[in-house]
Order: C-alpha cells, then structure tokens, then sequence
C-alpha cells in the first residue's frame, strides 16, 4: 500500500495507479512480446519489496548503470521493437520500469511512503520507497532511544530500541 504524508503529519493512502493508460499501453506492448515476462517481471520486484525497507525502481532491476537483471531485460526489448532508437527504448523501459514499481508497491502489504526527485537528464521523476514500519518507524524509535540515552534515560532507551526491534522483526516475517 502506498502512503504518503499529510502536513499535519498523519498519512493517507495512496490508491490511485500512476500514469495508468501509460502502464496498460507499455504492457499490451510487453504481452505482445513475452506473454511471460509480465509475471515473472512482477515476481521480482514482489521479492524485492518483501526482502528490502526501501528501494527505487533502478536499486531492483539494474546491476549497473547501463545493465539490467535479466529478468527485466524483456521491458527494454519489448519497447525496442516499437521505438526508432535504443535511447529512446533505454528512456520508455525505465518509465514503464516505474510504472511496475508503482503497481506494485499499491498492492504490497507494506505500507510505503516514498518521495519523488527529478532524474538527472530526463523528463520524469524518480520514486524513492521507504517501508513505513520497517524503516521509517523503526529507525525513528532508534533516533528517540539515542536521544534518550543523551539525557540519561537509559530505561527509556532500552525500551524504543526493544520497539524498534520489534518493528523490523515484524516487518522481516511480513506480519502486521
């Protein structure tokens, strides 16, 4: 699930599919080319999402700054068929890449915030995911104990360190 923050500072759910006509054109074309590739595509980045606390859509699928995983190598080669070059392919697959991410993100169990930041020499924006739980409640009861302990509450410390813990635990076996 997809959240993001409000400035009151509460969240709200995020239901809504980014660019959805986009992400179904990218992927009748994908269907076309590999009726396969979407699930295993999506079984990726699932795997992904369960085994990290945050990531970006480029930290799932390359190993390289101009190499993919080959599970996600039938995106690039998909797009290639239908664009006039490889830079513009390269360009499509990383948004369409996002659009994935996106997707799958808004189905996780994990409630994931995430902010957005420009991409260096392009027209979009690239989503950083932070697990709530996981990461940002975790590591926020590690700041307040280490706070805690500056002021020599050391009880105090103990316990949001043992609440941090016990949220990264929770999170790792995907409990709730």
């Amino acid at each position: 699930m997809l959240v993001r923050f409000t400035i009151e500072g509460g969240c709200i759910p995020v239901t809504e599919q980014a660019r959805e006509d986009v992400l179904n054109e990218y992927l009748g074309i994908l269907r076309a080319y590999d009726p396969n590739a979407e699930d295993a595509t999506r079984a990726a980045i699932r795997r992904h999402l369960d085994t990290n606390t945050q990531f970006t859509a480029a930290w799932i699928a390359c190993v390289g700054p101009d190499s993919w995983r080959p599970e996600f190598d039938p995106i690039y080669y998909a797009l290639l068929r239908v664009s006039t070059d490889e830079r513009t392919a390269h360009e499509e697959a990383g948004k369409f890449l996002g659009l994935l991410v996106w997707n799958e993100a808004l189905e996780h169990r994990e409630r994931w915030h995430f902010t957005k930041y420009p991409k260096l020499e392009s027209d979009y924006m690239v989503n950083h995911y932070f697990a709530m739980d996981g990461h940002i409640c975790a590591n926020v009861k590690l700041k307040q104990a280490a706070n805690s302990r500056r002021h020599g509450d050391e009880q105090r410390a103990s316990d949001l360190e043992d609440a941090a813990r016990v949220l990264q635990a929770r999170w790792a076996r995907g409990g709730r």
